[in-house]
């Protein structure tokens, strides 16, 4: 679908997730909730390919840095990565790990919205238009 995205949103909290997968699809975006890093490199390596990726770092299993850690989102293209977490992560740590974002939580789901907008109709990790924003820009 033009002007949409596809979102992958790695959260255990079962509430917010679906708050969020319900913006987002109301907005026209493939939006996908999982409650697990071990989740999301499955629904990766059944071929879904998000344009971009929301990852809570507190997780039940492995953390949000482990899935990060383990090149498993490589096979979707390497799409960007936003940190959504309550806990408070230093930019040289989310440098570290190549994200391209830090959203704190509790969010404004239209901060969230704009986010995921930046990234709509990439293709295989490549950007449409200019990249926006940054670690630092939320």
């Amino acid at each position: 679908m033009a002007d949409s995205a596809r979102v992958l949103f790695v959260e255990d909290d079962g509430a917010l997730a679906g708050i969020v997968i319900r913006h987002l699809r109301a907005r026209g975006h493939d939006a996908r909730a999982v409650a697990s890093a071990e989740e999301a490199l499955d629904l990766v390596r059944s071929g879904f390919r998000p344009t971009v990726v929301l990852l809570d770092i507190n997780l039940p299993g492995a953390s949000g840095w482990d899935l990060l850690r383990s090149g498993g989102l490589r096979a979707a293209g390497s799409p960007p990565v936003y940190v959504v977490s309550a806990t408070s992560v230093p930019p040289a740590r989310l440098r570290e790990f190549g994200v391209a974002g830090f959203l704190p939580k509790p969010f404004a789901v239209p901060t969230l919205v704009e986010i995921v907008e930046r990234h709509r109709d990439e293709v295989d990790g490549r950007e449409a238009t200019a990249p926006q924003g940054g670690f630092d820009a939320f």
